[in-house]
């Protein structure tokens, strides 16, 4: 490259070196931004947990602006024919930005709900809900959407303007502790009030039972076709503890119930011959003796 080449370059490669020079500076302001809203909001978030989940997002909101706003203004000050370009742009495709914008309603709604579920905070980081049938844990909050981590280890990614519209069942909004519902049949034969006593004894002497005045307990649900109908209600610190001790608690009883004779109710049926029935069988073998 000829001299008299590079240096008619120069005003180009000089614009682009203020441009990097500028994100640059860009990047600094953000970071010392975070650093100064981090140390302030962890000291309320330390003293309450729950402005948790809107502490994460204000981080991610103030982190957007910031950029987008720097990336803008350096853009526009290092290139000033950037301007007139852009204002051109937007007249000759007025068309365009207007079928853009539409298409944009969404991401903006995703926006906008979130916002409102960081302040309102109908579920926060952490907790147990169910969305649509599927039962999992608020991983993350991102600005456009929410991640909820499922029992199985899958990641639900949900727009946020979803959560406006839809029900979300939340386990541990208020009160994290669970009722755990057993529900057993028992033959029309057994000791009813044995039975029930055994299913208390087994509930009370689980590691993960919280007693109350009242629980826990069992009762009589009801007269079924093959066996009564019992449930034992227990209480646990959370729905994932009220699964596992659900599971644990039916086999203890199970093991409980086969010691003591207490028999669990199947299927089944009694046939009632009369003399007739009796007869005609008795026929039918003379036959074919």
């Amino acid at each position: 490259m000829e001299i008299p080449e590079f240096f008619g370059r120069w005003p180009a490669l000089w614009q682009v070196f203020l441009f990097l020079i500028g994100l640059i500076i860009v990047f600094i302001v953000y970071k010392m931004l975070d650093s100064l809203v981090s140390r302030h909001l962890e000291k309320f978030v330390a003293r309450e947990p729950k402005l948790k989940t809107t502490y994460v997002f204000v981080r991610r909101l103030v982190a957007a602006v910031v950029i987008i706003i720097g990336v803008v203004s350096v853009t526009f000050t290092v290139f000033p024919e950037a301007r007139g370009i852009t204002a051109s742009l937007f007249v000759a495709a007025g068309f365009v930005s207007i079928v853009l914008g539409i298409a944009a309603q969404s991401s903006l709604s995703n926006l906008i709900s979130g916002i409102i579920v960081a302040v309102s905070q109908p579920f926060r980081l952490g907790d147990t809900v169910v969305f649509r049938g599927e039962f999992g844990f608020i991983e993350d909050i991102k600005l456009m959407h929410t991640v909820i981590r499922t029992w199985d280890n899958r990641r639900l990614v949900v727009p946020n303007s979803m959560f406006q519209s839809e029900v979300v069942t939340n386990y541990t909004s208020v009160d994290p502790t669970m009722l755990v519902p057993v529900e057993v049949q028992v033959s029309y034969e057994s000791d009813i009030e044995k039975a029930m006593k055994i299913m208390v004894d087994v509930a009370k002497r689980h590691p993960d039972c919280m007693p109350t005045d009242d629980l826990p307990s069992a009762m009589v649900m009801g007269f079924a076709d093959s066996g009564i109908n019992l449930r034992l209600l227990s209480r646990a610190k959370d729905q994932s503890t009220a699964f596992m001790m659900a599971r644990d608690l039916l086999l203890q009883i199970k093991k409980e119930f086969d010691a003591n004779g207490i028999e669990i109710a199947y299927p089944r049926r009694y046939l009632v011959v009369g003399k007739e029935f009796e007869k005609i069988m008795s026929k039918i073998s003379e036959t074919l003796h």
